[in-house]
């Protein structure tokens, strides 16, 4: 038979209109109102039921997060990871529910050479999320009048890394990113009286730029005989600054017509990222993973201006993975891995003052379907904020679904026809 050999085509079609419409603007947290949105954390379709980004964790799952943790991939994998979010945000008096459905992420793995854990990864995976809408009533003149402020958009990245190990026991990876995007912010003032004409502001603003990661990946345990854990492991990242440039289109307008602007945007500076991580592997049954994300967000700048209601983050994780059962006599509730986590989130976001912290926890299922490919299934609740201070409350549930394809790469042409 053939080799088979992967090719993948992805069309993304963006169409937007300018208009005084606002269907584009379906809302979110009001708290992405602030630089540049959430961080939307991924690594791979298996962290996402351990609530870890999986830094010092190995196997045979392209990861987009550590690059030298993909060293122990065996064969080529294709992986694709798709989310579903229920958002409820809540205040002191009032409430509103927001939906949407993304893909988290879409990932390539090569193996190149086994020996020297040589891997070539290759992603196009969000990076930050805007996604907001805030309304609220005043009266100007003697006239009702609604004030809406609404944001969406963020940044999209595309990653090529690479794996190596010059020493045993050790892997190197080192990884290129270019962030793109664009931003759609709203103001509008819409009077009830239609005498009165409305007015609003769009401004939309494309955003380039890119970034270097670099990790480190030591398996302590073989090193350390003395330790009796030969599966120890323990991971570092560091990812750099991103420098973007921006343009920027303003949007003057009214009910009956509208005016176009351009004008060159500022640069947006996003600070440097550090990452920790440690794993071992309990027999044949059991693995634990947890890691600690810092990013320096005081740091931010946007036209050379740092933003007072951003904060340093820090996310950390832990989780918990029971591993599969792969004899071909077992049944099929075996040959499943089973994964719980937890995870606590020191937001970027200060506001009155106060950080806005979260907490969650996660379960999944990775179910195989032969001996290379395979779908897992995930599903999480966070929290973070708190309805008193002005500030506002976040509950987030998410399903998440991620299909993963994969190919021997290391079998002679003999070896395949058999």
């Amino acid at each position: 038979m053939n080799k088979i050999i992967f090719i993948f085509l992805s069309i993304f079609a963006i169409a937007s209109a300018d208009s005084f419409a606002q269907e584009d603007f379906n809302g979110g947290s009001p708290y992405t109102i602030f630089g540049l949105g959430d961080n939307l954390y991924y690594s791979n379709n298996r962290t996402e039921g351990m609530s870890v980004m999986g830094i010092a964790l190995t196997g045979d799952n392209v990861t987009n997060f550590n690059p030298a943790a993909n060293y122990r991939l065996l064969h080529t994998e294709l992986a694709f990871g798709f989310r579903y979010n229920f958002l409820r945000t809540k205040s002191e008096s009032s409430k509103s529910d927001n939906t949407d459905a993304n893909i988290s992420g879409f990932n390539f793995g090569i193996p190149l050479q086994k020996d020297w854990g040589m891997v070539l990864n290759i992603g196009f995976n969000p990076q930050y999320l805007i996604n907001y809408k805030i309304t609220r009533l005043s009266t100007q003149l003697g006239e009702e009048v609604t004030h809406i402020y609404a944001g969406n958009g963020g940044l999209t990245r595309i990653n090529a890394g690479l794996s190596y190990s010059p020493l045993k026991n050790l892997s190197l990876g080192f990884e290129y990113n270019y962030s793109f995007g664009n931003v759609k912010k709203l103001a509008v003032l819409d009077f009830t009286n239609p005498n009165i004409v409305s007015t609003y502001k769009r401004r939309e603003t494309d955003i380039g730029g890119s970034f270097i990661k670099g990790g480190l990946l030591i398996n302590i345990g073989r090193i350390f005989k003395e330790l009796q854990a030969d599966e120890l492991s323990i991971g570092f990242l560091y990812q750099t600054k991103l420098k973007l440039t921006t343009s920027v289109d303003n949007i003057y307008g009214t009910s009956t017509g509208n005016d176009t602007t351009q004008i060159p945007g500022g640069d947006i500076e996003i600070p440097e990222m550090f990452g920790f991580g440690i794993t071992n592997k309990f027999g044949d049954k059991y693995l634990l993973s947890g890691d600690v994300v810092f990013q320096q967000w005081a740091n931010y700048k946007s036209d050379g201006a740092t933003d007072p209601n951003l904060r340093n983050s820090m996310r950390v994780g832990l989780g918990l993975e029971i591993l599969p059962n792969t004899r071909a006599d077992r049944p099929f509730i075996l040959k499943n891995a089973y994964r719980f986590g937890v995870f606590y989130d020191k937001s970027l976001y200060n506001v009155n003052g106060e950080g806005v912290d979260g907490y969650g926890a996660s379960i999944g299922i990775g179910i195989p379907l032969n001996q290379l490919n395979s779908i897992d299934i995930a599903l999480s609740y966070q929290t973070r904020g708190k309805t008193s201070n002005g500030l506002l409350k976040d509950d987030l549930f998410r399903i998440s679904f991620g299909i993963n394809f994969g190919e021997l790469w290391f079998l002679r042409p003999k070896d395949e026809d058999k």
